[in-house]
């Protein structure tokens, strides 16, 4: 019985949302893939990415409604807590907070640094196209994505390809229909009934505010995540969501945006 038990709560972790730990169960993989081309799908980490400068240590947020928020402030060599808003491809150097173009040239995606702790999964940050393509190019694609307050946090939900909502809980895709409109008003998931979506494979980006240097503002406002595609000397593309919108934007290269991990399936 007690071995039973124990089966059933690994089984549970493993549905639970983010990429399945082993690659051996493809219904577990159905259940998490988002197509971002015609023939490659991904899953998404369990959590946006997080650095422990003190430590230099790196793991995901326990929970896909984690942010740091203006405490990013603290950024430095001797910080010893955890920080989650980093300059464009500083996977090698999370602590810059320079504004000289000259020191985001190379792009090392955060996916080698969090090898260091999963050595297992390969991870990497999505493209400019592939983001494209998962916003409106995958079947039903308008049906497949939100913004929500989802226990107190604002942010915008993914559904994977194959989305079946919960008994009981009816999503409202889309955004808010004009701007200024909180996302409390498009809908609101309490933590019970998102944990529901999460076990379906749904995926919640936090909007976490944006760094410019050691100052953090548009803190649940705003959420901007790194992509890896270059725009230009001094400018990169990110996904940039707020309540009524979202799509891709060319970001300078020295903010400090979120970062959401992926593993190709």
């Amino acid at each position: 019985m007690k071995k039973f038990n124990y089966l059933a709560i690994v089984l549970m972790a493993l549905v639970f949302a983010g990429c399945p730990d082993s690659q051996n169960s493809p219904s577990l993989t159905e259940t998490n893939a988002f197509s971002v081309s015609e023939y490659k799908k991904v899953c998404f980490s369990k959590g946006n990415l997080q650095y422990h400068p003190l430590n230099d240590e790196w793991r995901f947020a326990p929970n896909q409604t984690d942010y740091i928020g203006e405490v990013n402030t603290n950024i430095s060599s001797n910080y010893n807590s955890w920080i989650d808003l980093f300059a464009w491809g500083t996977g090698a150097n999370p602590i810059d907070t320079t504004r000289t173009s000259d020191n985001y040239q190379i792009f090392v995606d955060w996916g080698e640094m969090i090898k260091k702790s999963d050595t297992i999964n390969n991870w990497r940050t999505l493209t400019d196209k592939e983001w494209h393509y998962l916003r409106y190019l995958r079947n039903n694609a308008d049906d497949l994505y939100g913004v929500a307050q989802v226990d107190g946090v604002n942010g915008l939900i993914l559904l994977p390809d194959n989305w079946k909502s919960p008994r009981g809980i009816q999503f409202k895709s889309g955004l808010c229909d004009k701007w200024g409109m909180q996302y409390s008003e498009k809908q609101i998931l309490t933590k019970e009934n998102w944990l529901k979506l999460e076990r379906n494979g749904a995926i919640f980006l936090p909007a976490s505010g944006i760094r410019n240097g050691t100052y953090v503002f548009k803190v649940q406002e705003r959420g901007c995540y790194w992509l890896f595609t270059e725009y230009d000397i001094d400018r990169a593309w990110c996904l940039d969501f707020e309540s009524n919108s979202a799509s891709s934007s060319r970001y300078y290269r020295y903010l400090g945006l979120s970062v959401r991990l992926v593993k190709d399936l």
